[in-house]
């Protein structure tokens, strides 16, 4: 009876670890930290604008991916890209740029914590896009409500473009942020 017991305890302490484990992953957005990285994307003509791209790649990877195609649909239109993780030194100079956009991840409704300080410190004088990636392949409506208040309460811009890029539809969803953006 006593190795039962043991084997039990050892059990749950297993998976309190893990649980404690994933809830600080996520709480403190860990996977932000290594998005230290930028590049410029120039057009092949001349340059209708200065446009920033920046992302937390998330557990997966994949927001850096939707924004590697925002950016590339944005160079597509004309303009001078600056693709950058959240916590590079080119996501901290947010001057002179036409567009603004952000984002990454969306856990349990919300933008993780690092492109939830990204979206503070926005300047008015730009387009601002905003996007979250869902790793779902359905809409679903209380993340993108979650996600509405979330940006408002972050941003005083009343310009905001909003997507929720969904898995499976990521070009035309990177597509639709970066036609709202330069229309």
């Amino acid at each position: 009876m006593k190795k039962w017991l043991k084997i039990v305890i050892v059990v749950i302490v297993v998976i309190v670890i893990l649980i404690v484990s994933v809830l600080a992953i996520f709480s403190l957005d860990l996977a932000s930290y290594g998005a230290t990285s930028s590049e410029t994307l120039n057009p092949t003509g001349t340059s209708v604008g200065r446009a920033l791209v920046v992302y937390d790649p998330g557990l997966s990877g994949a927001a850096k991916q939707d924004a590697t195609k925002i950016a590339d649909d944005l160079q597509a239109k004309g303009y001078t890209v600056v693709l950058a993780g959240v916590r590079s030194g080119s996501a901290n100079n947010k001057s002179n740029y036409n567009i603004i956009v952000g984002g990454g991840p969306v856990y349990f409704g919300k933008i993780t914590s690092a492109i939830d300080g990204f979206l503070k410190t926005l300047p008015n004088n730009a387009r601002l896009g905003v996007f979250a990636s869902t790793g779902s392949s359905s809409f679903v409506q209380s993340d993108f409500n979650s996600l509405q208040k979330q940006v408002a309460s972050d941003t005083n811009n009343a310009n905001v473009s909003i997507k929720l890029i969904l898995n499976g539809n990521e070009t035309s969803n990177c597509e639709d942020l970066v036609s709202a953006l330069t229309q």
